[in-house]
């Protein structure tokens, strides 16, 4: 007898609906001459050419074909790494692992709807109040460079009269709002159901995408080295604030709540493949120009906490660390390096950066996890938030003293006014920078705690299905969990 739940319907109408709108709101884009530049965008290209060595964006050199290397490492930093490094829990490998494939799969296609969708309005928006702006424009040395800004990008970026353009790089730039809702996962492992879980993914990806245009497109943030705003420190806080309000009663001490030996080797994998994928992870959204120069500072960052992770663990804890400090505290300092200052400062500054970023995660997993770990399971406070919040740190001090005051001289300077948005207003990207964190940790928190109202309304998981997969699966004969309540009953 087939058996018809909730959850299935639920899945079913969502991917019905997202199939109907890609084929009514997207036109393929990814061969050919299609992905050459329109008239108006190529007169404003030529024009920046002549001021300047060019930078070919992506979208605009050879078709797009460079973005398929990073398409596969997207795919293995998130789908194998990340997904990995959620089967630490010892009898929910099962949920961890199929609950972060699938909801990674909802997240792309519904990211890469609202990424492209969103900056369309915004630049129909720009067009109708900037008509009477000439193109190609010029710098007018009257206004500031944010309002330049933002009368080029009306020249040169595409509106809503039609259809979107689906290329590779679409989809490439989706996955981060995939990791946004992963590292959220991590704070709600074992305290969600499947239903649940699919309620919290399509609104944290239009919290994302909206807390992406209000710190990148209308405030003019900078957030292009692995989005450390919008992904680390947005999806923390939204994962945060959903665990809060769902929570139940003392999970922390479910004996299920462990790792074990076997888990903790597939969790070891995971980090392994996010740490060779990490340099490809923090080069994307960077200029063209300077993906490489991100690569590697992000490469020396990774390696200085590889080191430093088994410095400051043996340090800090008396006893000696678990295998998971080590690999959180490595991870960490790929999280620090995220920050934009990975592209003005040289290897020796990002060591120091993914040392330190590496430390805070160890100091955090040490004296504030056990704090908090009713609310978060995985640790995405120690890993995610606190690393990020030291790089969004870095990076103010890096406009404080060298791009906003110039005192002193930082690395690729000449492509700084194409970089920074409000470059040459003194303590205006400092500013900014910190207004986007902010945001960033505002909006995640408030979404989260509005969406975990939303989710709890639906109900919550017994005692003995928490970290558990007999719940959801049906599990080999060999399995064991800590009680029977609705363990015939599967959702899923």
């Amino acid at each position: 007898e087939m058996k018809v739940n909730v959850f299935i319907i639920a899945l079913s109408l969502l991917q019905i609906s997202l199939i109907v709108l890609y084929g009514v709101l997207t036109q393929h884009s990814g061969f050919g001459n299609q992905q050459k530049l329109d008239e108006a965008r190529q007169a404003q290209l030529d024009l920046a050419n002549s001021l300047r060595e060019p930078t070919p964006g992506p979208a605009e050199y050879e078709y797009g074909q460079p973005d398929l290397a990073f398409m596969f490492d997207m795919n293995m930093y998130t789908y194998l790494g990340m997904c990995l490094t959620m089967t630490y829990l010892r009898k929910y490998a099962y949920t961890s692992l199929g609950m972060s494939f699938l909801m990674g799969c909802l997240a792309q296609e519904w990211c890469g709807l609202l990424l492209q969708w969103i900056p369309l309005a915004w630049c129909s928006h720009l067009k109708q109040i900037y008509s009477s702006v000439g193109c190609p424009y010029g710098n007018n040395p009257d206004l500031t460079q944010f309002d330049n800004y933002q009368r080029s990008l009306a020249c040169t970026c595409e509106d809503m009269s039609s259809l979107i353009s689906i290329t590779v790089s679409d989809f490439v730039r989706g996955q981060y709002g995939v990791v946004a809702v992963l590292v959220s996962y991590g704070a709600l492992l074992g305290k969600v159901n499947p239903l649940q879980m699919l309620l919290i993914v399509v609104i944290n990806v239009g919290a994302y995408c909206g807390n992406k245009f209000l710190c990148v497109d209308y405030r003019g943030g900078v957030d292009n080295t692995g989005s450390l705003y919008t992904t680390h420190i947005f999806g923390a806080a939204f994962g945060l604030g959903v665990s809060v309000v769902v929570s139940g009663k003392r999970p922390s001490e479910n004996p299920d709540n462990s790792p074990r030996y076997q888990s903790n080797n597939y969790a070891i994998l995971g980090s392994l493949f996010m740490f060779c994928t990490y340099p490809s992870f923090n080069a994307y959204w960077a200029p063209a120009a300077l993906r490489v120069y991100v690569a590697a500072n992000t490469f020396a960052a990774l390696m200085a906490g590889g080191m430093f992770a088994f410095i400051w663990a043996n340090l800090i804890y008396p006893n000696g660390p678990t295998v998971m400090h080590l690999q959180d505290g490595v991870l960490a300092a790929g999280v620090a390096a995220s920050t934009p200052a990975s592209m003005f400062v040289s290897p020796v500054i990002m060591m120091i950066i993914g040392a330190g970023g590496t430390l805070a995660a160890t100091l955090s997993f040490r004296y504030l996890q056990p704090l908090i770990d009713d609310q978060d399971t995985q640790g995405i406070t120690s890993l995610h938030l606190i690393p990020g919040l030291w790089g969004a740190a870095i990076m103010i001090v890096v406009c404080i003293i060298g791009i906003d005051n110039n005192w002193t001289t930082l690395d690729n300077v000449a492509l700084m006014s194409t970089i920074m948005p409000h470059y040459g207003q003194q303590w205006s990207s400092t500013a900014t920078q910190a207004i986007i964190t902010g945001f960033s940790i505002c909006v995640g928190g408030v979404s989260g705690a509005v969406t975990g109202v939303v989710a709890r309304m639906t109900g919550r998981i017994a005692l003995a299905g928490s970290y558990s997969d007999h719940v959801f699966w049906i599990v080999p004969d060999d399995f064991t969990h800590i009680g029977d309540e609705d363990a015939s009953m599967k959702v899923m």
